[in-house]
């Protein structure tokens, strides 16, 4: 397997992840376990897709993206799994926080390098944006994490279909 097939299945996990994300956005599953089980695979879906979205940019995103692809993979490293308390605070939202920190300081790498296309990055900051703003109204309350987990989600897939169409681009050319 050579470096454009492997870039291109990353950006396939991104897209499977990030569609996947914004499905349990809605509260369409009730079953527990299930409901754990699919986490755990968009996790590992959006651990391989930034791996190689970030590896595909490493070159232009300097300090701050490479901190910032660190801490993301730290943080989806520490919410995979069940819900737990072993160390007395909720590691899922601790880690979800951090990703979506991670994700900002990736946003801003992302658009100070004059990467495109921005879209990405831009709904990886629209998350943490609509989670705020709708978080401040009882009445929009409920909506803050559906609304986040949709640009979330979504800004994986613009990132994963990124990264796929110009892996299979280069795959075709060679």
């Amino acid at each position: 397997m050579n470096t454009t097939q492997l870039f291109t299945l990353s950006g396939f996990a991104a897209i499977a992840g990030g569609l996947l994300r914004i499905t349990v956005a809605f509260p369409v599953i009730s079953d527990e376990i299930t409901l754990q089980w699919l986490y755990t695979g968009i996790d590992v879906l959006l651990t391989f897709g930034i791996i190689g979205i970030y590896l595909d940019r490493a070159a232009r995103l300097r300090i701050l993206g490479f901190a910032s692809f660190v801490i993301a993979l730290a943080a989806l490293s520490f919410i995979g799994g069940p819900d737990a308390d072993p160390f007395g605070f909720s590691t899922y939202e601790q880690g979800a926080v951090t990703l979506t920190i991670a994700l900002v300081g990736l946003s801003i790498a992302w658009i100070s390098a004059g990467e495109r296309p921005i879209f990405a990055p831009v709904c990886w900051f629209a998350s943490v944006v609509a989670a705020g703003a709708l978080g401040l109204s009882p009445a929009t309350e409920p909506y803050g994490f559906m609304v986040a987990g949709i640009l979330f989600g979504l800004g994986f897939v613009l990132a994963g279909y990124d990264l796929a169409r110009r892996g299979s681009v280069a795959a075709g050319d060679a």
